[in-house]
């Protein structure tokens, strides 16, 4: 009788669990849309589209477009758009982050990290709240909350191979809290007072996305999403040629390289 209730209870934690996890996760297609440009960024909350056309930011709306180009810096390096009201451009090669609006002008002076107080070569910037910026550097492989008004460091992580032995950062992405720095096979996740929170092993993806408290990510050309340690397929009815790709809320869009398709992600 024993064996039979040990079995019996087993049985039914093993389904209860398994109800949680999805086998697969469906999408329903919404629209596609025309796009030339070198870079897809992305839309934001109020689905204006962003992109890169010959080192020139656009940001396209149902009424207008708006540009914005700054020949004496070089190449953007990337574009943070959570906050369509400050814009984060970083460009690497000088050293050099600016902020613009939400008609592309310029908010303030470039912020030039050659003349800061503490000197870095950044390599990686992505927005936070209240003025500050998530920033990466080789030199001390660090990340560090930068506020830009006051031009002052608000704190600094441990070396990141503390956390994990020989990681090699990638990109970071960040929300207006909390900052995940990609390395290749690992995330490192810290909290908005530079506090590590934890470690997920993700090994083979070339792109990634924040996703609800969760990642979706490419990998051999498909889509998953990352669910308590596993990898659940997305379903895409069509077949596309994924160059990359972005999450807002329940909406994805993919970029093939001169479309972009938007799918609902209609089970999570």
């Amino acid at each position: 009788m024993k064996y039979l209730i040990s079995v019996f209870l087993i049985f039914n934690l093993f389904f209860v669990n398994a109800q949680k996890i999805d086998t697969i996760i469906e999408t329903e297609f919404i629209k596609k849309t025309a796009l030339k440009a070198d870079r897809f960024l992305g839309v934001d909350d109020f689905g204006n589209l962003y992109y890169i056309k010959n080192n020139t930011l656009t940001k396209k709306t149902n009424q207008k477009t708006y540009n914005y180009t700054n020949t004496q810096l070089g190449e953007i390096s990337s574009v943070d758009i959570k906050n369509p009201l400050k814009i984060i451009l970083f460009y690497k090669n000088f050293n050099t982050v600016l902020i613009v609006d939400n008609n592309l002008n310029e908010l303030s002076r470039p912020i030039n990290f050659n003349n800061s107080s503490f000197s870095k070569n950044i390599h990686l910037v992505n927005g936070s709240s209240n003025n500050n910026l998530w920033i990466y550097s080789l030199d001390d492989n660090t990340m560090q909350l930068y506020n830009y008004q006051n031009h002052k460091i608000q704190f600094t992580t441990q070396v990141l191979s503390f956390y994990q032995a020989d990681f090699k950062v990638i990109n970071l992405l960040c929300t207006y809290k909390d900052c995940w720095v990609i390395g290749e096979n690992n995330i490192l996740h810290f909290n908005e007072y530079g506090t590590f929170i934890e470690k997920t092993e993700l090994i083979g993806f070339s792109e990634l996305a924040f996703f609800k408290n969760t990642f979706i990510f490419l990998k051999d050309t498909h889509l998953y999403l990352y669910n308590d340690m596993a990898s659940v397929p997305i379903h895409i009815k069509d077949k596309i040629s994924i160059q990359s790709f972005y999450v807002n809320k329940n909406d994805m869009y993919i970029f093939d390289g001169t479309t972009i398709h938007v799918y609902k992600i209609v089970k999570n």
